[in-house]
């Protein structure tokens, strides 16, 4: 009996800790997108993310402690969202479904527009981070073929997550650029780079399959 109240005791220590772990993950975002519309994301301190969250900084390193831990968070915060919004998607095909993940995470990215253009334009300046932030990215790209239940194992899986991050990329600089309201602009040219991609795409799933 004293066994197993030690170990429930532990559980609720680890559960505990995790949910002041998001909590802290969750101020971090926050303070850092908030900071990124009047500042580049190169001029932000640690310090000031930490300040702007009203966390203490030795309990936030725990959580983040680089500029690195900022990149990674922000991008599983967008993972998330989108996640959220389109884990019981429907569609017809792989491609409808792609279509439909892929708008979602732009139109997740447009709220926080101003932020994900500062931080895109401080990976381009900075070819080691970018370096570093590549395979988030891909790792990205790969949920959302998983979501849209595409088959992306083996090596012409592979083929295709990498035709695919060049495919993002494209419609991400269209996004970048798009200013009307339902970003008319990336919808046309997420649908317009799918269906040139799609022949490449059933090729790869046939002889996957």
């Amino acid at each position: 009996m004293q066994h197993l109240r030690e170990q429930t005791n532990l559980v609720k220590k680890k559960n505990k800790r995790k949910n002041n772990d998001d909590l802290i993950k969750q101020k971090l975002i926050n303070s850092i997108l908030s900071l990124l519309k009047n500042k580049t994301f190169s001029k932000i301190t640690m310090k000031e993310i930490y300040f702007s969250a009203k966390i203490h900084p030795p309990e936030a390193y725990k959580v983040v402690k680089n500029k690195k831990d900022i990149l990674i968070l922000i991008n599983n915060y967008f993972n998330e969202e989108v996640y959220k919004k389109t884990y019981n998607i429907k569609g017809s095909n792989v491609n409808d479904r792609i279509f439909e993940i892929l708008m979602t995470r732009f139109e997740v990215l447009n709220i926080h527009r101003v932020a994900v253009i500062k931080i895109f334009d401080y990976l381009i300046k900075k070819p080691d981070m970018f370096i570093f932030f590549a395979p988030l990215m891909i790792d990205s790209l790969k949920n959302i073929l998983e979501l849209s239940e595409s088959k992306n194992d083996g090596f012409f899986g592979k083929m295709k997550v990498e035709g695919f991050l060049i495919v993002y990329i494209s419609i991400f600089l269209v996004w970048k650029k798009d200013k009307t309201k339902n970003l008319e602009k990336t919808m046309v040219a997420i649908d317009n780079h799918l269906k040139k991609a799609e022949v490449f795409l059933n090729l790869i799933n046939n002889k996957n399959g």
